[in-house]
């Protein structure tokens, strides 16, 4: 089945280090872009999925009305599986009861809330619209509603952040009713505000030692604290692995909705505009076929990800060959240094593989 993501590009404001196609001044659009929505939600009738994940922008700025429009619209068009994922995500600082319970009834089962620390001082310093405090009752407002599947976004790296309050953020994170974790380290954006006061030399970032030693603390802690790893960024107490974000990671076929959004079918790759007033006029799809060589690099950087690694098995399924014939010279490069592994028929990446995983994942490219 496929898995279905919809963008909603709206913002209160964009935050210091966002890149996304997300706009902080054009809520006044968002019924003429449900609209835009619909109509290409119509294009897709009948589609099975069983995975289905609103991101942005922010989706939590919808009205509840607007969210209830949304929900039903992805009833009324695609055929969903009865155990579906359905996620979206959130801000602490645009979420109130009435919208918690517009997503319940419409179907939305697992909630991503972007808290990215519970240091104000950090929050203010990346531009959040939210504090700390009003970050971990909104946690504690999502479980009392009804939802049992709560994911926290959090950051590493942050300007003027240290290992005790990443200790303290994550701390707080554990203590609260989530059942997944996402982590990741600050990367500085070309063209964002943060981006400026890098090379200014007026941000004072952790060093790229601190932000290693940041990364494995929180492994560790995490997974004393039953939170599994599952993939470099992403951790999960068990069977709540998101199986949206899965299926980018696995190869499998996904529909994108929305302005910017992409799509994949296992043969190519289609994309909407990143212009918003192109996309609410009707503009149509671009599709980029993919060649053999671009398939199996994306099987391999993306599997790679994942901490169970990739298949030869599968590979071979996929693609008719061995990958030990494409790629045997730079797998038994990386096992001798002990970047990459072997269990069985799956290669993965490990700890000290992770931790230079994008010097490793350019070699497959």
């Amino acid at each position: 089945m496929n898995g279905v993501y919809i963008h909603i590009p709206f913002c209160k404001q964009k935050c210091a280090y966002c890149d996304f196609v997300s706009f902080a001044d054009k809520e006044r659009l968002t019924d003429a872009y449900l609209d835009a929505l619909e109509n290409e939600m119509a294009l897709c009738t009948g589609e099975k999925a069983d995975t289905i994940f609103i991101g942005g922008g922010t989706p939590s700025i919808l009205k509840p009305n607007q969210i209830s429009r949304l929900t039903k619209a992805v009833f009324d068009n695609f055929d969903i599986a009865k155990d579906c994922e359905f996620t979206t995500e959130a801000n602490p600082g645009t979420l109130d009861e009435a919208k918690m319970t517009a997503m319940l009834e419409g179907g939305i089962n697992r909630i991503s809330v972007g808290v990215q620390s519970f240091n104000d001082a950090e929050l203010k310093k990346i531009g959040r619209i939210h504090d700390a405090e009003t970050a971990y009752n909104t946690i504690l407002s999502l479980k009392k509603t009804g939802f049992n599947n709560i994911n926290l976004d959090l950051m590493t790296a942050l300007p003027s952040q240290t290992m005790d309050s990443l200790k303290n953020t994550l701390k707080t994170a554990v203590s609260l009713p989530v059942t997944h974790i996402s982590a990741y380290s600050l990367i500085i954006e070309d063209g964002t505000p943060l981006e400026k006061e890098y090379s200014k030399g007026t941000l004072a970032l952790p060093t790229e030692d601190e932000d290693r030693e940041m990364y494995s603390y929180t492994i560790d802690f995490l997974t004393r604290n039953g939170f599994n790893q599952y993939e470099i960024s992403n951790f999960a107490k068990k069977g709540y692995e998101c199986r949206h974000n899965i299926k980018y990671w696995t190869f499998e076929p996904y529909i994108g909705l929305g302005v910017a959004a992409h799509s994949f079918d296992g043969e190519s790759r289609a994309y909407n505009t990143d212009n918003l007033e192109e996309y609410l006029s009707g503009s149509e799809k671009q599709t980029i076929p993919l060649t053999q060589k671009d398939k199996i690099s994306e099987f391999i950087i993306t599997g790679l990800r994942m901490n169970k690694g990739i298949s030869a098995e599968k590979f071979r399924q996929l693609f008719g060959e061995d990958i030990e014939n494409i790629y045997g010279f730079e797998l038994i490069k990386f096992m001798n240094l002990g970047l990459i592994k072997k269990d069985g028929d799956r290669y993965s990446l490990t700890r000290k593989g992770i931790d230079v995983s994008n010097s490793v994942l350019c070699e497959f490219v």
